[in-house]
């Protein structure tokens, strides 16, 4: 299986082989940190801490007639970080394609398709490490567990995904992803504004509600909570500075499942809840384990 990474810009300045560095710069930002959570959730089996990534090597590569390209290599990422070449040598390319796909569909607009790829997923990491002991009833708690973990790492890589597609419209008219033998995945401009709308959000005003935690601490501005006007759960963003801290009254009461008073407000996108922000903890209602 070939363990290559690519990424082919098209049309614009990148048919003469040059690109706008401040644009490009902002795309492999945005395309490493969805290469390197995809790699951090499936071989640590959790979310990637603040700050932390899989450093992703990237080459150029002989320019193309009409094309800007670079190139990584799956082997070579692996062997920076440690990390379980038997599950990478199996899936890596596919679970960086999927990811990847997930993630423009879910900023898209296209939850639905993002759903469908997250299972699959899932399913192909609990194949890759399940243990012939494992009872079905505990592996489909596994599938479970990781789906969330992929719903919620997506559902955070907003700035991600509209960093990585900065170059198309203004120096470039495609983005081309491929991850080994798999499809490319190409962006056009119509897809690229659809993603760069996803946090044009109509806000309301600072209000205090409660929310319900869902009993995982995050290492990001992030709070997993229950969505309050949906099934599901949505990731909350805290600008409290008390967040900041290792032990505060948010990820304490994270922990123990406890519903919560917060000062925040909520964004909406067609009528639909999108994204709540917190500024401030009012109190702690009660532990709901």
């Amino acid at each position: 299986m070939s363990t290559s990474i690519q990424i082919v810009y098209d049309g614009l300045d990148a048919s003469n082989h040059y690109m706008d560095a401040k644009l490009f710069g902002q795309s492999l930002q945005g395309i490493d940190k969805l290469v390197s959570d995809a790699l951090i959730i499936f071989t640590h089996e959790r979310l990637p801490k603040r700050g932390e990534r899989a450093p992703l090597i990237l080459k150029a590569n002989e320019p193309k007639a009409g094309s800007f390209a670079i190139g990584g290599n799956l082997q070579e990422v692996a062997a920076v970080l440690a990390l379980g070449m038997p599950l990478l040598s199996n899936i890596g390319t596919d679970v960086i394609s999927h990811y990847v796909t997930a993630a423009i569909d879910f900023f898209r607009g296209r939850d639905r398709n993002m759903e469908i790829i997250i299972g699959q997923l899932a399913k192909m990491h609990q194949e890759q490490v399940a243990a012939n002991d494992r009872s079905d009833e505990r592996r489909h708690v596994e599938v479970m567990g990781m789906q969330e973990l992929l719903r919620q790492s997506i559902a955070s890589n907003s700035s991600a995904a509209i960093q990585y597609v900065a170059p198309i419209g203004s120096s470039a008219k495609t983005a081309s992803f491929v991850s080994g033998a798999n499809n490319a995945i190409m962006i056009d401009e119509s897809a690229a504004d659809e993603i760069r709308d996803f946090e044009k959000l109509d806000w309301g005003t600072v209000t205090s509600f409660e929310l319900k935690t869902d009993g995982f601490k995050f290492h990001t501005n992030g709070l997993s909570v229950e969505n309050p006007e949906n099934d599901g759960f949505l990731m909350a963003e805290v600008n409290d500075p008390a967040f900041e801290e290792e032990s505060n009254a948010y990820t304490v009461a994270a922990q123990k499942r406890a519903r919560i008073e917060v000062l925040a407000r909520r964004g909406y996108k067609k009528s639909k809840l999108a994204k709540i922000q917190i500024v401030d903890f009012v109190r702690e209602i009660d532990n709901l384990s």
